[in-house]
């Protein structure tokens, strides 16, 4: 890389780094303007890397996990116990976003945005979200992919990725009023219950 590549990759990374902070502190998306005050950078400069607030958005959401560990290192010492395992996922991952809110708020509202522009348009709706959160509960209920019907397993991933999350995240806070402590004990109890329901179903009739 040159010397020349390097600066625009620091001015780059200099505006996003003040685009989190911006977002941490405030909870509201920035302009492209306070964005470069913020970073010491010219506004013109600003705008050639960032033409608007949503590509500042596109961009910041992109660093939210960078310092996440991959679920696999979550779950690396976990065992074989699905109950222990989804804990574990679910602390470790959503105290994160919790520790992140603002942050994680932005990157579901991004997500929203394309969800509507695809609409807008008319056009084939595509998913705008990844299926990482799915990989993950898939990883940490892997224990129960030989104990239960393919298909009902498929089904209890689904179930489990409904209560955890950025969506849950916003749900419990706002909609129920839990602090995250709270919040984070009710996802634990709601997934393991859902596991729970899904053996208790292949018991059969007691």
């Amino acid at each position: 890389m040159t010397a020349r590549e390097q600066q625009k990759q620091r001015t780059r990374q200099a505006l996003i780094d003040a685009y989190l902070t911006m977002v941490r502190d405030g909870g509201e998306s920035p302009t492209v303007q306070q964005v470069a005050e913020k970073a010491g950078i010219s506004v013109a400069t600003a705008y050639r890397y960032f033409p608007n607030p949503k590509s500042l958005r596109d961009d910041g959401s992109t660093f939210a996990t960078r310092d996440f560990p991959t679920f696999e290192e979550v779950l690396a010492d976990a065992g074989d116990d699905p109950l222990v395992r989804v804990e574990l996922l679910i602390r470790t991952i959503t105290g994160l976003q919790f520790a992140d809110e603002p942050v994680w708020r932005s990157v579901f509202q991004m997500t929203q945005e394309r969800w509507f522009a695809q609409w807008e348009a008319g056009g084939e709706m595509v998913p705008v979200r990844s299926t990482a959160r799915r990989d993950g509960v898939e990883l940490a209920l892997r224990p129960l992919a030989g104990e239960l019907p393919k298909k009902d397993f498929a089904r209890l991933v689904n179930a489990v990725m409904l209560v955890w999350g950025v969506e849950a995240v916003i749900a419990t806070r706002d909609a129920v009023g839990l602090e995250p402590g709270e919040a984070l004990d009710t996802m634990v109890w709601a997934a393991q219950a859902l596991i729970q329901a899904a053996r208790k179903q292949q018991e059969g009739p007691a």
